[in-house]
């Protein structure tokens, strides 16, 4: 598996950085890791199949509101969210599952103007890095989502990441061009980097629109 020393190793062979044998980065280590780190951080924020769970959860809290963090394989912040898909209560008030629509913040804020409901979620918003569920719970309710979940940055030698197995070429290349135009002061290359990660990004881009649904069902023809 990739981590973040692997593929510094690999930016910096490069971006001629590396020794003869390609086996030690020579200088600019520090600089190409947080290429690296800022590339990661870029990508983070468009929406690509990379970025897509099932996992996520929200367990309420009665008279709360608003929450900060969720559940996927771990906690999160909801500022770590670019986008849900779609929000259930396991089971709703039906008994049955229940899905939840997400609404626009100010309608939400008008939902609670002189009312203090309470009761069975129904309604979801976000907001200052916070998800609001209307009416505010009344007791403990489990509520499932899915959505776009940033992955977590690496930091440390040894983090892995998705983007190292799935798109490695991108982030390679992103943190080529971005060492070669901020550090090495060389256009030629810069742009020879920039081409082939405007490339790859289209394919990735077009992977995830060929996989994403239209919501609407074709018909018989």
């Amino acid at each position: 598996m990739a981590n973040l020393a692997s593929v510094a190793l690999t930016v910096a062979k490069m971006v001629g950085r590396a020794d003869a044998t390609g086996s030690t980065i020579l200088d600019l280590e520090d600089e190409i890791k947080d290429e690296i780190i800022n590339a990661i951080r870029f990508y983070n924020r468009k929406p690509l199949h990379l970025l897509e769970t099932r996992a996520g959860m929200l367990t309420t809290v009665a008279a709360q509101t608003w929450y900060t963090e969720v559940e996927t394989s771990t906690t999160i912040s909801v500022d770590s969210i670019l986008d849900i898909h779609y929000m259930r209560e396991n089971p709703g008030a039906s008994g049955l599952n229940e899905p939840m629509r997400e609404i626009a913040y100010n309608r939400f804020e008008q939902l609670q103007e002189g009312s203090t409901s309470s009761g069975q979620p129904e309604y979801f918003t976000r907001y200052a890095g916070s998800i609001g569920i209307w009416p505010t719970p009344g007791a403990v309710h489990t509520l499932y989502w899915s959505g776009l979940v940033k992955p977590i940055v690496p930091s440390a030698d040894s983090d892995e990441s998705v983007w190292f197995d799935e798109a490695n070429e991108l982030i390679e290349c992103a943190a080529a061009r971005r060492v070669c135009s901020k550090w090495l002061r060389d256009p030629e290359r810069a742009a020879i980097y920039t081409a082939e990660e405007q490339n790859i990004y289209r394919q990735l881009r077009g992977e995830y629109v060929s996989k994403s649904t239209t919501g609407r069902i074709k018909p018989h023809e």
